[in-house]
């Protein structure tokens, strides 16, 4: 199926084997109890908008999560902390330039809670950019 799928979609169809590709080899986490992922948020008007990863010119959106995260993770362990901080600044600033700041956060959810009605997330701030 997958072979089918990718060349069903180098003609222009939509994807129609939704394990295709990359998908295929993640690692599913709905065995687990906790995940946690970084994630952007900007000032907007003194609104604070949890920011989505959306596929633009330069980056997936896949990729864009992936720069987040290791700018992210490089911060919460204090490695190199100002440098990372400048950088994933500099990253929003070019992906996400309609806001006036931006802060870092890391939430903890569990993924079993994905698509039900209430879902729980803890957010942590790690810094602002």
């Amino acid at each position: 199926m997958s072979v089918i799928t990718l060349i069903i979609q180098e003609n222009g169809y939509k994807e129609l084997y939704p394990f295709a590709g990359w998908k295929l080899f993640t690692v599913p986490t709905g065995g687990e109890d906790s995940m946690e992922r970084y994630k952007l948020y900007g000032i907007k008007n003194g609104d604070t908008i949890r920011i989505l990863n959306r596929t633009v010119e330069s980056y997936e959106a896949n990729d864009e999560e992936g720069i987040v995260y290791t700018y992210a993770e490089r911060i919460d362990k204090n490695e190199d902390r100002e440098e990372n901080r400048k950088k994933l600044l500099i990253f929003a600033k070019d992906t996400r330039p309609e806001f006036q700041k931006y802060l870092l956060y890391k939430e903890s959810y569990n993924p079993n809670e994905l698509g039900t009605e209430k879902m729980h997330v803890t957010k942590k701030l790690i810094i602002g950019l």
